[in-house]
């Protein structure tokens, strides 16, 4: 009896490391908003806007990532923004990335290039929190993602300990055969990342399956928003 008790337990501890290690290579998300598909990347921005209304609250310090060259990413900001008025919600500050395209649809934001003004970017945070001012930030994806280690949002957290929530935009594969030449590239099985992006592609990648088997209305959007962690949510849209 004893030999089978030990059996037993030592079965269990190595099923436990082996789901420990295998979670720990994939990324794990909690879906915030199903699939869905709308009319124009504002009509999403809003619905961010109506389903993570608690997630906002608690973000007083947003850093809102955007696909650069993809006007919808924006428009979804924009969207959001204009929804988003209510006192203790509402971002009173705006600051856009210069480089980004498109920047005149935020026409009241304060432009301050996140990776190479940082000190004035953490200067300006730290003075709109102090007056109770809520800020958002506008700026690629890439630094935006709280998945992609030493990228800007990270030396904002770890470097000026700054309690920053990310939304990060990306369009997603609609097909297995996609997944190849989608970027960022998920890398499995340990291979070599050499952009360091690999678990952001990944948290995209397998997102987007399940929604490859959905049929897509014409001249639509079809988007979803999974939580990566506690601090980090990432929104899928796609023109159909």
């Amino acid at each position: 009896m004893k030999y089978l008790y030990w059996v037993g337990a030592i079965a269990v501890i190595a099923m436990g490391i082996y789901i420990s290690v295998r979670f720990s290579e994939e990324t794990e998300t909690l879906p915030k908003i199903e699939f869905t598909q709308v009319s124009t990347p504002e009509d999403m921005g809003k619905e961010v806007f109506e389903k993570l209304r608690e997630e906002i609250k608690a973000a007083p310090i947003a850093v809102m990532g955007v696909t650069p060259n993809k006007i919808e990413d924006m428009e979804l900001w924009r969207g959001f923004f204009e929804t988003n008025q209510e006192a203790g919600l509402k971002y009173d500050v705006i600051i856009v990335e210069p480089m980004l395209p498109y920047v005149e649809l935020f026409n009241t934001g304060v432009y301050i290039a996140m990776k190479e003004e940082m000190p004035r970017l953490v200067e300006g945070i730290n003075k709109a929190r102090a007056e109770g001012l809520r800020v958002a930030v506008v700026v690629p994806n890439i630094y935006a993602s709280q998945l992609i280690e030493a990228n800007p949002v990270a030396k904002l957290k770890s470097d000026y300990k700054l309690d920053v929530t990310s939304f990060s935009v990306s369009n997603f594969p609609v097909t297995r055969q996609q997944e190849e030449a989608f970027s960022p590239k998920c890398f499995d099985g340990g291979a070599v990342d050499p952009a360091g992006t690999s678990k952001f592609g990944c948290a995209i990648r397998n997102a987007a399956r399940g929604t490859y088997r959905k049929k897509l209305e014409p001249n639509k959007f079809s988007a979803k928003v999974e939580q990566t962690s506690s601090k980090d949510f990432l929104i899928l849209l796609n023109r159909n």
